[in-house]
């Protein structure tokens, strides 16, 4: 008797009583290192356990076959079998052999599902799923399904997103999406769902980009559609009760008539708009610090943009920034950027005066000649525009070193916004540019990223402009 069992994500309370069943009563368990270690606390003393490599799967399937036609064997699979798992190929296997072997599959909890349960319920409506993996699916096949799905208004679930050896495959999937859906639409991130070091973001597809650090083989990337939303915290894809019943939400007001015209929409998501910066200005009136009036409002978009009132305590304002600012943007200077997608949500007001040397043919060639970042090396390409102009630097700790080296050589702008973040060099530059002679926005400590730039900056050019 051949079992193959998916296992779940790996915590025990979430595998089912069949596959606990199976394997407590198996002559031979057969697996992964990492998946025999989730379930070394049910294995059986008396079982003979098979540790397998990445790999190796075609000989393991051989064997286990061979094996279950004497043996109770159980070949473990991480989440369900049937979804990126052995099944397959152990029934190819089969097939091709013609050997007779009783067969049984039992399900597991896959990754997505997993993964959607910490979010919310992102796939409570029409999902797909693929992996970016090209080690068996040639990648020109990949990119055609990431074409077509990204065109379709429909969630996608990721697997296999990042490896140490391959990244530039969720670089071109993001591009694919940002090509065809809108920069907000909402995206999940699930490191090691149900297991040790479990990590959850939500986050939107335009900042997919600022969590590449943390993303590997065990993350499970959930990207949205249209109807995709965030509510208390949670992501949910509406399926569609709104438009038909009313249990409190706005938009179901017209019980008799379901079909809402779009003005509905509009004016509901004003008074949602409204009513959240009256609860983020009343946060911020009630903070103690000495803020001026507009560096209230400045602090009001951060507190907005991140929906967390802990930032007030590590916004800092260094000789008079934000004054400096506004005459800058009347003035109509420059604004270089760290990265594009900082330069992306500036403003449209204003977008024709932002600049960012990241991509720069000669910013790539600096940064090998110098051993310097892309984003380090586009700050120094732009050093000749940086002095008196506006710098904004949202997500390198390595860009804002090299504005304080700039600003050591007496190359200074008229203002500076820096919120990298990170755990490495982001607190100290930011401490570092602090204590220069420079009119400075910052946010403190290891937090910040591009919301909180963007959200400085557009604050400063709307006072400006009023």
């Amino acid at each position: 008797m051949l079992s193959v069992v998916g296992i779940g994500p790996g915590s025990l309370d979430l595998m089912t009583e069949r596959a606990k069943e199976r394997i407590t009563s198996a002559d031979v368990i057969m697996g992964n290192e990492r998946y025999i270690e989730l379930i070394e606390k049910i294995i059986p003393e008396s079982a003979e356990v098979i540790i397998g490599k990445m790999g190796t799967e075609v000989e393991r399937a051989k064997k286990a076959v061979e094996l279950g036609k004497h043996k109770n064997v159980v070949l473990i699979s991480g989440g369900d079998a049937g979804i990126y798992g052995m099944a397959g190929l152990i029934i190819e296997v089969i097939g091709y052999t013609e050997k007779e072997t009783k067969l049984e599959i039992i399900p597991g909890i896959t990754a997505a599902f997993a993964s959607a349960a910490l979010l919310g319920a992102p796939l409570s409506n029409d999902f797909a799923v693929v992996s970016l993996s090209d080690l068996l699916v040639p990648w020109n096949e990949i990119e055609k399904k990431l074409a077509g799905l990204a065109k379709i208004d429909i969630v996608v679930v990721i697997y296999n997103p990042m490896s140490k050896t391959r990244k530039v495959q969720l670089e071109y999937a993001h591009q694919v999406f940002m090509k065809y859906r809108d920069r907000k639409t909402l995206v999940g991130i699930v490191k090691n769902a149900e297991r040790e070091g479990c990590e959850i973001e939500i986050t939107s597809l335009e900042e997919l980009p600022d969590f590449y650090h943390r993303i590997d083989m065990s993350t499970t990337i959930i990207i949205g559609c249209s109807r995709t939303k965030k509510l208390r915290g949670l992501m949910v894809t509406r399926r569609g009760y709104e438009r038909k019943y009313n249990y409190g939400g706005v938009e179901a007001r017209h019980m008799s008539n379901p079909v809402h015209e779009p003005g509905d929409y509009v004016e509901a998501g004003s008074r949602i708009w409204e009513l959240s910066k009256a609860i983020v200005g009343d946060i911020v009136s009630k903070y103690p610090g000495p803020l001026s009036e507009n560096e209230k409002r400045v602090a009001e978009r951060v507190v907005f943009a991140n929906a967390d009132p802990s930032f007030l305590n590590l916004l800092v304002f260094k000789h008079n920034p934000v004054e400096a600012g506004i005459q800058c943007i009347k003035d109509g200077k420059i604004i270089i950027t760290d990265i594009e997608m900082v330069k992306a949500g500036i403003s449209k007001k204003y977008r024709d005066r932002v600049m960012c040397f990241l991509n720069a043919p000669k910013s790539t060639e600096t940064a090998r000649k110098e051993g310097l970042t892309k984003t380090a090396a586009g700050i120094r390409l732009a050093k000749e525009l940086i002095c008196n102009n506006i710098v904004v630097i949202g997500n390198a700790p390595s860009a804002c070193e090299e504005l304080c080296t700039l600003v050591e050589s007496g190359i200074k702008p008229d203002l500076a916004v820096i919120t990298p973040v990170g755990f490495v060099n982001a607190s100290e530059t930011k401490e570092k540019i602090l204590s220069m002679d420079v009119p400075c926005i910052a946010i403190k400590g290891s937090r910040g990223g591009t919301p909180s730039a963007v959200a400085i900056i557009n604050a400063i050019i709307e006072i400006a402009h009023q």
